[in-house]
């Protein structure tokens, strides 16, 4: 470490976190983190840490894909990344003459390229892209539209990432400067770094119990989720005894979860989040599915007509003309209704209450876009950290380009008109921002949802065509996946003490890995025949529902629909004016809106798993606080790992074992 790097920086972060709403405040802050925080002179962004976050965040992007076809989300690999990468190089450093342990902010650099890598996936991978497939093999969009396969998919990855880590840019000073927003996430991750730079045998010590639990977790899913003929497969779910309207429990998605995925996400989002979780889903699934059901908003159709293909066609035909939502049998209802109904609500609430969030911050969005003043000629004030943010002269031009990009793309290959592909540029930008706060405030990244919000929109502007309706929203997702990780990312450095500009360089080289490791895995284990089968994925489903549902406008809305999105609209408004307005104390007994928005578009098993996790790990901290601190975290990122892992291994398994000559 050089000599006039701080002090300070080793220690608790030294500056006050309280948001700040004057200008002039917050560059007095910037001055402040400058001379106190910034670590002048220590290595950051060096060949080994891009490096080893590459290799690392190849291997984590086939494991969050994974993940992400079998459930439908995808998480952060951050913390993982960066136990991983300080134990790689402190082991070496023991064995290998001449090798040195990371520095704190090389640590960071690895795990920011790892990071980015592992997020590929969430630029359609896990959503559109299976959805295309699905539309094409139900004859909804013809069969000549173009799969995306070998370099024009790295490059559709390629462009919509680059275009979201480049947005980010602007937000930044604005959500962490400012506002100092947590980034949980980014938080808990620069806390770890800083404890493994400080205790080198604690970190060897997360390393090991990040190992045992991602292969324990792989063992688990091996047995869970193994269709290998010498092992009978077990139930991924289980289901709760009782009834609720003369139908089991099960029909309202309530379950037992028997993977470890969930409850170990749970421990990281923490208590708040995960109850405000579990009082959407009882509200979605035990409130409103049973009232739509009794209002006739949803339909079961009767045994023999859901057994007849011509009979179902005409009563999901007739059942749709009266914008009726019909299920086929009561074990579709709760996938019916988050893909179809409470998706509506649950987007309206998120954005409502991050826009109206953000609105209460407007000088600051002023002084985040001060920057690009010189890219146009006008003078902007003096900028204290001008010397280490992102300039914005690679701003402005780099969206001009990558933007191009995207809209070229979805014109050549899916016959988008230009003017809606600029379109679909203009709203992955206004739903960054939505989408960057509730990762900022809650570590979950609605990326499903904000990607409803544009299929919405291209719905009723560009009718009829199913594909350019999933592609322009393809173009937010991925744009909001690398939005929201690069500002996680930044986080953990500016608590760190970190150059934010050599961060961005460092997040540009893991895209580069993301898109070159997730195209193959793709391809192998996102065959049509599984999709929907082995790999559930729900995200998917999400994606095609709602492009078969905008296919003739907006108009299609199923019954109710219109207005529980405008009742969300307003319960987001409601929550966001209270988060503001109200004293400390009365805070902490707000629910999240992101939680409660993000509860009512996925199963109610999946939002109990994780309040389970989160109230375990609660508990435990209470018990030994020591002890959670430690290991609470590296326990969690083992298992989502190897869980991942197991389950691409598997699906390799069984293709070559299906290969193999008899006996």
């Amino acid at each position: 470490m050089s000599s006039d790097t701080p002090e300070q920086s080793d220690a608790e972060f030294p500056l006050s976190q309280e948001p700040l709403r004057d200008p002039a405040a917050v560059a007095a802050r910037d001055r402040e983190w400058l001379e106190k925080v910034y670590r002048r002179g220590e290595a950051q962004l060096t060949f080994r840490a891009v490096a080893s976050g590459m290799i690392l965040g190849a291997l984590l992007s086939a494991s969050n894909l994974y993940l992400g076809l079998k459930i439908g989300w995808i998480f952060g690999m951050s913390i993982t990344s960066a136990i991983l990468s300080f134990a790689i190089f402190r082991a070496a450093s023991g064995a290998l003459p001449g090798v040195r342990p990371l520095t704190m902010l090389e640590t960071n650099t690895s795990q920011t390229a790892a990071s980015a890598a592992a997020y590929m996936c969430g630029a359609g991978l896990v959503s559109s892209f299976p959805a295309l497939t699905m539309l094409r093999a139900d004859g909804t969009i013809p069969a000549s539209t173009p799969m995306l396969d070998g370099w024009r998919m790295a490059l559709w990855l390629l462009g919509t990432s680059l275009l979201g880590v480049l947005l980010a840019v602007p937000m930044k000073r604005s959500l962490i400067n400012a506002e100092q927003l947590k980034f949980p996430s980014g938080t808990v991750c620069a806390e770890t770094i800083r404890t493994l730079h400080a205790a080198g045998k604690g970190g060897v010590e997360k390393a090991r119990a990040l190992l045992y639990a991602g292969v324990f977790a792989a063992a688990w899913k091996f047995l869970f989720d193994c269709k290998l003929s010498f092992l009978a497969k077990l139930p991924e779910v289980i289901a709760m005894p009782g009834t609720l309207r003369a139908l089991p429990l099960s029909a309202f998605s309530f379950q037992i979860n028997t993977s470890f995925l969930l409850y170990t996400a749970g421990a990281v989002i923490g208590l708040k989040v995960a109850t405000s979780l579990a009082l959407g889903a009882i509200v979605n699934y035990a409130g409103l599915l049973p009232w739509l059901l009794d209002h006739g908003a949803m339909v079961i159709a009767p045994p023999e007509i859901a057994r007849d293909k011509a009979a179902w066609a005409a009563f999901d035909a007739a059942a749709a003309a009266e914008h009726v939502i019909a299920v086929k049998s009561a074990a579709g209802l709760a996938a019916a209704m988050r893909a179809k109904w409470s998706v509506w609500p649950g987007t309206a609430l998120m954005v409502a209450s991050s826009l109206t969030g953000f609105a209460f911050r407007w000088r600051t969005v002023l002084r985040a876009f001060s920057g690009l003043g010189r890219v146009f000629g006008v003078k902007a004030a003096a900028d204290p950290l001008e010397a280490v943010e992102v300039p914005g002269a690679w701003f402005g031009p780099g969206v001009l380009v990558i933007g191009a990009l995207c809209v070229a793309m979805q014109r050549v290959w899916f016959d988008v008109p230009v003017i809606m592909g600029v379109a679909s540029v203009v709203a992955a930008f206004a739903l960054c921002v939505v989408a960057a706060r509730a990762t900022g405030e809650t570590d979950v990244t609605p990326i499903g949802a904000m990607g409803k919000i544009t299929q919405l929109l291209f719905g009723g502007l560009v009718p009829g065509n199913a594909a350019a309706n999933l592609m322009t929203a393809t173009v937010t997702a991925g744009s909001i996946t690398h939005a929201a990780d690069m500002l996680q990312e930044v986080k953990t450095g500016y608590l760190l003490g970190g150059s934010p500009r050599k961060q961005f360089i460092a997040q540009l080289f893991g895209v580069l890995a993301g898109g070159l490791v997730c195209v193959p895995v793709y391809s192998l284990i996102a065959k049509p025949e599984k999709i929907g089968n082995e790999l559930a994925a729900p995200a998917a489903f999400a994606w095609m529902g709602v492009a078969k549902l905008l296919k003739d406008g907006v108009d299609n809305l199923p019954r109710y629909a219109l207005v529980a999105l405008a009742v969300g609209a307003g319960v987001g408004v409601a929550l966001a004016v209270a988060e503001e307005l109200l004293p400390k104390a009365a805070k902490a007994w707000l629910p999240s809106a992101t939680g409660v928005g993000i509860a009512l578009v996925i199963d109610a098993n999946d939002s109990l798993a994780m309040f389970a996790g989160a109230v375990v790990a609660w508990a435990f901290a209470r018990w030994r606080r020591d002890l959670a601190d430690r290991f609470t975290i590296s326990v969690a990122s083992g298992a989502i790992a190897g869980e991942g892992l197991m389950g691409i291994l598997v699906i390799a398994l069984r293709d070559v074992l299906h290969w193999l000559p008899p006996g």
